[in-house]
């Protein structure tokens, strides 16, 4: 699969020992991603900010579990740990809003959908 940005990816999860959500990161370094913030309005207004990635389980050590609607996606590489969404108020961020898991043939990827 092509490849042309890394991708760090923040999933929420419940501490049972805290009783508050958290944000656990995982850096991704070989991520295919299409579109953003202002990339087309031929799709128009609503759909001109979405964001598609591919990442391919051959390239990287994927876990369907770190990803769920609602988690966060920035298009690069940060060591960042995160309290809030707001933490990443100087990064273009999105949210995922689909996630499809492309197990057949022979590029077996994750697909994200974000916004």
């Amino acid at each position: 699969m092509i490849t042309n940005n890394a991708l760090t990816i923040y999933h929420k999860v419940f501490d049972t020992d805290t009783k508050l959500d958290k944000w656990v990161r995982y850096n991704y370094s070989k991520a295919w991603i299409f579109g953003g913030k202002g990339a087309s309005i031929n799709k128009g207004y609503d759909n001109a900010n979405n964001i598609d990635v591919r990442l391919s389980y051959q390239q990287n050590d994927i876990d369907i579990n770190n990803f769920a609607i609602g988690d966060i996606i920035v298009p690069c590489t940060l060591d960042l740990n995160i309290e809030t969404q707001q933490d990443l108020k100087d990064y273009q961020i999105y949210n995922i809003t689909s996630i499809t898991n492309n197990t057949f043939g022979t590029n077996p990827h994750l697909h994200i959908g974000g916004k």
